[in-house]
């Protein structure tokens, strides 16, 4: 399936999605291409891969061991891509929570493997562009999924966003001094504002 314009990226996508299918078969709602591919603002030496997974029930013991392997495998086959995948699959009744703080998902990020991630204040951020800009890669669109996203919830998740995630990071020069991170942070921030305002 050409999804992007990029084929090296098409191909990763491919094969992501015919292993995460035979991993949890039934339990597979479906996969969705998301952030900086889906809404055209990819970079290619610098953006991840973005993609979220949903789930019928939560990931048992066995397809995370199986997710996991498959997750490290396909970053050795494509090295090119190796930490720019970030993957999080996600119970198809979480997204009704509005304020997810406590809710966790398993989640590969920066080429780890995650198996109980805080969801996070990013999140309703997260599934507003997703119902917005979301590619389906298996299963429905997104926006046929949930209910649509209230964007005075995203303004107040945004604000939450920026007093207990960013404000305290800001000061935290380890975290800091990754320059990714720097520039996620200017990225994220701009986003917000966008999409607030």
């Amino acid at each position: 399936m050409k999804v992007t314009k990029y084929e090296d990226i098409n191909n990763l996508l491919d094969d992501l999605s015919v292993n995460i299918k035979k991993i949890l078969n039934e339990n597979l709602v479906g996969i969705c291409l998301t952030g900086s591919l889906s809404y055209g603002g990819f970079i290619l030496d610098r953006s991840d891969i973005d993609l979220t997974v949903v789930v019928h029930k939560p990931i048992s013991e066995k397809e995370l061991e199986l997710l996991k392997k498959m997750h490290l495998d396909i970053e050795s086959k494509y090295s090119k891509w190796e930490k720019r995948v970030e993957c999080q699959y996600i119970p198809l009744n979480m997204f009704k929570n509005i304020i997810p703080n406590e809710l966790r998902r398993p989640y590969l990020g920066a080429g780890k493997f995650h198996p109980d991630a805080l969801y996070g204040n990013e999140c309703l951020i997260n599934n507003y562009a997703l119902y917005k800009h979301g590619i389906s890669l298996f299963g429905p669109e997104f926006k046929a999924l949930i209910e649509p996203i209230d964007i005075k919830d995203v303004q107040i998740a945004s604000a939450r966003d920026l007093l207990k995630e960013w404000e305290i990071k800001i000061g935290d020069s380890k975290f800091f001094a990754n320059g990714h991170y720097q520039s996620y942070l200017v990225l994220n921030l701009c986003r917000i504002l966008y999409t607030v305002l």
